[in-house]
Order: C-alpha cells, then sequence, then structure tokens
C-alpha cells in the first residue's frame, strides 16, 4: 500500500514538472510573439507561422551566419533535418511540414540541449525568414 501511494506521489510530482514546462514555453511563446513554443527532452520546440521552404532556407542561413560546420542536411517535401558542429558543440534543426504556412521546428544542441544557446540560434533563425535560398538543392552546398 505505502509504495503505490509513493509511486503515485512520484508520477504526479514528474508530470507536474513536465506541464511547468510547457506552461514555461508557451508563457515564453506569447511573450516573443512567435507560434507555439516549449521544451521537450532537451529540444526547443517551435510551430511555427512560416512555410516549410521558407523556414529550411532560414536554418540554411542561419548555420551560415553562425559560421556552423554543416554535417548533414537532408530535405524531405514533409520533414528534413540539418546537423552542424559549431563551437557550442553538435547543432541538430529537424523541421516538419505541418500544413500550409505552418513548420515544426526543433532545435537541439548537444546531448541534452542548452536552453539559453538554443533560445539565441532560434533569435537569429527569426532573423532569417524570407531571406531566400543560400544553398543549391541539388548539391546541398552554399551558393
Amino acid at each position: 500500500m505505502k509504495a503505490k501511494v509513493l509511486l503515485g506521489a512520484l508520477l504526479s510530482f514528474f508530470l507536474f514538472l513536465n506541464t511547468g514546462c510547457v506552461m514555461f514555453g508557451l508563457a515564453a511563446a506569447g511573450a516573443a510573439g512567435g507560434g507555439y513554443m516549449a521544451y521537450n527532452k532537451g529540444d526547443l520546440e517551435i510551430l511555427e507561422p512560416v512555410a516549410y521552404d521558407d523556414a529550411f532556407n532560414a536554418v540554411d542561413a542561419t548555420v551560415q551566419d553562425l559560421g556552423m560546420a554543416l554535417q548533414k542536411r537532408e530535405k524531405k517535401p514533409l520533414a528534413g533535418i540539418v546537423r552542424a558542429k559549431s563551437h557550442y558543440g553538435k547543432v541538430t534543426y529537424s523541421l516538419e511540414n505541418a500544413g500550409e504556412k505552418m513548420t515544426q521546428i526543433r532545435i537541439r544542441v548537444g546531448t541534452f540541449g542548452d536552453q539559453a544557446v538554443q533560445r539565441q540560434i532560434y533569435a537569429k533563425l527569426r532573423s532569417n525568414y524570407g531571406a531566400g535560398p543560400r544553398v543549391d538543392p541539388d548539391t546541398g552546398l552554399p551558393k
């Protein structure tokens, strides 16, 4: 009986912690004026009112602007991934086409995520929306 009560209390505590992170992310998104933003298992997750191609172009521009070394770039019609190496460590951008002019973007720095650095990268990414393509779509190499 005590074990069940303890287990229930422990599960409730972890649920409370996770809910708090989502609420913090939602509050921050409202303050930033962007779409939905939250942290999930170390990733900064953003649902942006931006077309998938424009978001992918902004990621390419951000990688170049921040002097990151591109390691992998894979763009498919509905989802894509960009991995780069920076002085912060490995940076992974995951993008999903979430409908017309909606894109789910996930940014992770390092193995466990770094909220402060991920927010800086996100700020740079937002400034690159509408910048246009900077990467050759056939080779994935900078233009």
